[in-house]
């Protein structure tokens, strides 16, 4: 019963952090909510209803949310997961102990004593020697299960696959060896983590012979639906269609067809100094799906960028990033990447000279400077809301010479 109540404690300074971060009323209202799960869908890809957001801020949850719910609202407020947003509280905030000031000084000068003997036997122990070492680097196919040779210094240390937090696990730090199983084709950046910092990191890269294409759900899916080769790559280009979708899911309502290239080919390509062509159409899985959208993820050795390309009026779901840089359509306007999605049209990402050009059929040039390095080419990847279809897909280097490989069939000349 204790640790019920303590965890509603939490939950209610979460509740508080988020109501100050977004300057809600002390009594949310329904719009509020509206906001807050289309943000919350935005940052962590996890789909929160204004529904259960309204039992969270009512306090009508019988017994505590589950845990992917919580670790969303946690990720919203730019922690891990739920655990680190617990850690991250000061102490007076997790234990509401009422102290005298005699017993508070007595408190200070017994936590200034402990936290001495703490840093002076423990620190060394938290980040202390640490090895990450996957037993390849490389892997073709999925699903692919990847040994790491790993040393930790601490038993709170995790292992992450990669961007998933739903992927993590405590290593063991009397053994040295665990095997994590990829399921997405990617450029993985495997990680050790205690409490939330990065204390090694090796690349993984999951490759593919040429495209591949897969069905996510709304949420942070760790075994996706694989679609076979027959069912999407034809002569003409790529496509999924709504019967595809049928027999794979039974609910195809809030589905996330992803099309990948992730080929060692691209690695002849700079990601600071390349063009990307493509001619994209798409229809909605559902008639619930009011904003049709897709982003185009390019990612490299060094850095990535996702760019968003919406329905006309829907720019505001969307987030621009790249390198280091991100833009969110609620705060900028992202009106140059809309388009009617259910027709053909071109998209062209050109990357030259530290600045990122983006031309969306006849609309106006978006560009925008980065710092960042993205470096060399490793995957690009299609996302999308909706039914998919790519006619056209074309890389050109910086002298403008078209990659002409045969992983990019059905595109390759």
């Amino acid at each position: 019963m204790k640790e019920i109540l303590r965890e509603r404690e939490y939950i209610s300074l979460c509740k508080k952090q988020i109501e100050q971060k977004l300057n809600f009323s002390s009594e949310p209202m329904e719009r509020d909510f509206e906001y807050l799960h289309e943000i919350i869908l935005e940052k962590t890809r996890t789909d929160l209803s204004t529904s259960t957001l309204r039992r969270i801020w009512s306090d009508k949850y019988q017994s505590i949310p589950q845990t992917k719910t919580l670790d969303a609202l946690a990720q919203f407020l730019g922690h891990s997961r739920w655990h680190a947003f617990k850690n991250s509280l000061p102490n007076d905030k997790k234990h509401l102990y009422k102290l005298t000031s005699r017993s508070v000084l007595y408190s200070l000068g017994l936590l200034l004593i402990v936290c001495t003997i703490i840093f002076l036997t423990s620190t060394d122990k938290a980040v202390g020697e640490v090895i990450l070492e996957p037993e390849v680097e490389m892997h073709e196919g999925v699903p692919a299960t990847i040994g790491f040779n790993y040393l930790v210094p601490n038993p709170e240390v995790e292992i992450e696959l990669s961007w998933n937090p739903y992927e993590r696990v405590v290593l063991d730090m009397e053994n040295n060896f665990y095997t994590g199983t990829y399921y997405y084709p990617d450029y993985h950046k495997a990680k050790l983590l205690y409490q939330d910092q990065v204390l090694a990191q090796q690349a993984v890269h999951v490759t593919t012979q040429g495209w591949h294409a897969l069905l996510m759900d709304s949420g942070m899916d760790i075994r996706p639906q694989y679609v076979d080769k027959s069912d999407f790559l034809y002569s003409s280009g790529l496509w999924i269609t709504r019967e595809t979708v049928e027999k794979l899911a039974e609910d195809a309502t809030e589905l996330y067809p992803v099309f990948t290239l992730s080929n060692t080919s691209l690695e002849v390509l700079s990601g600071d100094d390349f063009s990307l062509l493509a001619e994209i159409a798409m229809a909605p899985i559902s008639e619930s799906t009011l904003c049709l959208m897709y982003e185009v993820l390019i990612k490299g050795s060094y850095g990535s960028m996702r760019i968003p390309i919406t329905q006309k009026g829907c720019y505001g779901i969307a987030t621009l990033v790249c390198a280091e840089k991100s833009f969110s359509g609620k705060f900028n306007d992202l009106s140059d990447l809309t388009t009617d999605v259910t027709m053909n049209h071109n998209v062209k990402i050109t990357s030259r000279d530290k600045k990122l050009h983006l031309q969306v059929d006849g609309n106006q040039t978006y560009e925008l400077d980065f710092e960042g390095t993205i470096g060399q080419l490793k995957v690009i990847k299609f996302i999308f809301n909706g039914l998919p279809e790519i006619s056209e897909f074309k890389l050109m280097d910086s002298n403008n010479e078209q990659l002409d490989v045969g992983a990019l069939y059905p595109f390759n000349e």
